[in-house]
């Protein structure tokens, strides 16, 4: 069996060009309004631009496609419109603004965030789409029972994200619990239960891909994203931030599991 057929190595470099691209273009519209933090409310519509292309381009059989195109449509869609309506109008993230001061002007900070934000979210991008192309790009049976069990993983994770968001915006809307920690719900059981559906999204995309020829390659994918979300962007940064900043979260901490939902365990 041929490693990388010519049909796959098209789509794998249209992802590519479609992934920088769009980090390029973005990149270009936050330097007049000065918000990096534009990349992270996009993220999502990349990956279905992606998706589309590597989608219209593939071979692969039009069930997989089909399972594909729905599983990360639905998510793209869901997690955009949260994503700008929380942020949307509350200028740039404090986390972009603290770059800025390292440097001593406009035009150092452009350059670092292009190295260090655009470029580096777009090569993201083309490692998480891994599945993706993988599925479009390679004729193969219809579904079969692995990538079947991919689509309920996905539900579960596109449900437990879902409802987690849906917690969390309301605790935040709600005056009284300002400066307390949201410990009830899925967040009861979990630090993170956003973060761990979202997990359950791209491991669930990656089982449908698994069944394509090399399809098992693409597990690289969901490993490195998961490795951001657990240690670089995600969950022990935010669990470090939020245990400096607010009352109750280290008590919190020691008793809810940090990713994956599990019972709370008693204080000693």
């Amino acid at each position: 069996m041929e490693l990388l057929t010519p049909g796959l190595l098209t789509v794998m470099a249209v992802a590519f060009a479609v992934g920088i691209g769009a980090v390029l273009l973005l990149w270009l519209i936050s330097i007049p309004i000065r918000d990096a933090s534009i990349i992270d409310m996009f993220f999502a519509v990349i990956l279905m631009a992606i998706t589309a292309a590597c989608l219209l381009l593939g071979d692969g059989s039009t069930e997989r496609k089909g399972l594909i195109a729905a599983m990360v449509g639905l998510w793209g869609v869901r997690i955009t419109w949260h994503l700008i309506r929380r942020n949307w109008g509350h200028g740039e993230d404090p986390r972009y603004t603290k770059l800025r001061s390292w440097v001593p002007d406009d035009r150092s900070f452009n350059l670092l965030a292009l190295r260090q934000v655009f470029l580096l979210q777009g090569i993201v991008l083309w490692f998480v789409s891994l599945p993706i192309q993988f599925a479009a790009a390679q004729a193969a049976p219809a579904p079969g029972l692995l990538a079947w069990a991919g689509v309920a993983l996905w539900a579960l994770g596109f449900t437990v994200e879902w409802v987690a968001d849906v917690q969390l915006r309301r605790f935040r809307a709600d005056p009284s619990r300002a400066g307390t920690v949201l410990n009830t719900g899925l967040w009861r059981y979990s630090r993170h239960p956003n973060y761990f559906g979202e997990l359950c999204v791209w491991w669930g995309i990656f089982l449908v891909a698994a069944e394509v020829p090399l399809g098992w390659l693409t597990v690289i994918g969901p490993i490195v994203y998961s490795y951001l979300v657990i240690n670089v962007t995600g969950q022990r940064t935010l669990d470090k931030k939020l245990a400096r900043e607010k009352p109750g979260y280290r008590a919190y901490m020691e008793c809810t599991s940090g990713l994956v939902p599990w019972p709370p365990r008693r204080r000693s």
